[in-house]
């Protein structure tokens, strides 16, 4: 019997027991044998899934290995060796593949040094790209690389990886979004792991930590700079920058010391609370479909908040709100003049490196109707996707910038991208509510459960001058 199978299995046979649980037609002289056979035939599968997992670990990491360019040699070849005064022969090669996920008491207390706990999670990178028992692409994997690179400040990113990127944290996570309060392997990993205040996303399924936007109409964290913070806000500096200037023969230097500020960001809580009564559960499997709804709802909030955001108490601000407003040449009309304007209105300095343009479709294909005569201003054939460039520059749909032809709308940003910056507090957690009360009813239990999911996470334009929006007259 498959892995697979045993988890399989085990499923169907919680879902009885717990059937039999709350059936109010259930007996308990009549059904306790089934119950002791159910019993017996769980702790059986049990047994046999320890070994089963234990050697899936063991293959995956073999797998590994083979795949390392230097980790295996040719037996039917003997190399020439390079010194004349020593005899050729086979060239052996050592290598200690450790498990990523062993002693994982000194990841939660952080005992490991940083150095080991970057390591680790590296490797945990590579063990899981290569793993069979989840779905975990190469970019996903190339930008989970980059986060621990990046994390310099703090060892977190690394710690989190290690705490849920397991297999056993994994298969515990989707069996105890099966059955939140019947599953002990669940309990176990949520009291190691998250001090039992709640279910971590799995790093594989961490929409936080694999900034990954396929097939998404949120261009954002594609484009912008995407910190991590393991505290409470991230800090950055700006400056103008040092003037020079000429001087005569002798002449005394004048005083150009830059003038620094800061830039704080504050991630906020954004949230999503999903229940339903008992019999529907029961009756359907939304507990496993909640990795993708939450990540869709969590893609569709942060593309409105990063496109147009107020930016004031909890809200993160958007780049149509921190960028420099300019105006079309006419009013309620959208021009090809207005497309120039704005990318010559941009200070050179945002023109080079990350400069990219944001719209929406509507406004896209606005853009395209410029000139359909094949003349200067002609941009794509009808039988084209979105252009890839416009004036040389990537751009991108943003679906929540405006539609509208009202004066005052804001339908086109241009600038460097890098000026915007998203703030991730790294993890995602999902609390499971089994018994939902009503307060009409002095909080009586209303036959209901459900999972409360909640990240924080804001952004902010660094340099309002990076950016520079076109609004209707």
């Amino acid at each position: 019997m498959q892995l697979k199978e045993v988890l399989d299995r085990q499923g169907v046979i919680k879902a009885e027991l717990k059937r039999m649980e709350v059936d109010p037609d259930a007996d308990s002289e009549r059904d306790g044998d089934l119950v002791d056979t159910l019993l017996a035939e769980y702790d059986a599968l049990e047994a046999r899934r320890v070994p089963l997992m234990e050697r899936a670990v063991k293959l995956n990491l073999i797998s590994t290995n083979a795949t390392v360019e230097g980790s295996t040699e040719d037996g039917d070849s003997v190399p020439q060796s390079a010194n004349p005064y020593r005899p050729a022969g086979f060239t052996q090669t050592y290598r200690n593949k450790r498990d990523p996920f062993d002693n994982m008491q000194a990841v939660r207390t952080r005992t490991l040094p940083g150095a080991e706990m970057e390591s680790r999670a590296l490797d945990a990178i590579e063990f899981i790209a290569r793993a069979q028992w989840c779905d975990f692409p190469d970019d996903a994997a190339e930008a989970a690389t980059r986060t621990v690179h990046q994390s310099y400040k703090s060892k977190e990113a690394a710690r989190h990886i290690l705490l849920t990127g397991s297999m056993e944290y994994y298969e515990g996570f989707r069996a105890y979004l099966a059955d939140p309060m019947g599953n002990s392997m669940a309990e176990r990993a949520t009291t190691t792991g998250t001090a039992s205040l709640g279910y971590m996303l799995p790093f594989v399924l961490d929409p936080t930590i694999i900034l990954s936007n396929s097939g998404s109409v949120n261009p954002y964290r594609q484009v912008s700079r995407v910190e991590q913070t393991a505290g409470p806000t991230w800090n950055g500096v700006s400056s103008a920058g040092v003037n020079a200037a000429f001087g005569s023969e002798g002449g005394a230097a004048t005083d150009q010391s830059p003038t620094v500020g800061q830039i704080q960001i504050t991630p906020q809580r954004a949230l999503a609370w999903v229940f339903g009564s008992y019999e529907s559960l029961e009756d359907s499997d939304l507990g496993a479909q909640l990795p993708s709804l939450f990540g869709d709802a969590k893609d569709r909030l942060e593309e409105s908040a990063f496109a147009t955001g107020a930016g004031t108490g909890v809200l993160p601000q958007g780049v149509v709100t921190g960028g420099t407003t300019g105006q079309t040449a006419a009013a309620t009309a959208y021009a090809v003049g207005d497309v120039y304007a704005t990318q010559q209105n941009l200070p050179a300095r945002w023109r080079r490196g990350s400069a990219a343009w944001l719209s929406s479709l509507n406004y896209i294909n606005k853009t395209r109707q410029f000139d359909t005569a094949g003349g200067s201003s002609f941009w794509a054939n009808l039988g084209e996707d979105t252009p890839e460039r416009l004036l040389g520059k990537p751009i991108y749909e943003s679906t929540s910038m405006s539609t509208a032809t009202a004066s005052g709308s804001a339908v086109l940003v241009f600038g460097d991208m890098s000026q915007f910056i998203i703030v991730d507090r790294i993890g995602m957690s999902i609390i499971y509510n089994p018994m939902v009360t009503a307060a009409a009813t002095a909080n009586l239990p209303t036959g209901e459960a459900g999972w409360y999911a909640f990240w924080r996470v804001s952004s902010k334009v660094a340099v309002s001058t990076a950016i520079r929006v076109l609004k209707i007259q």
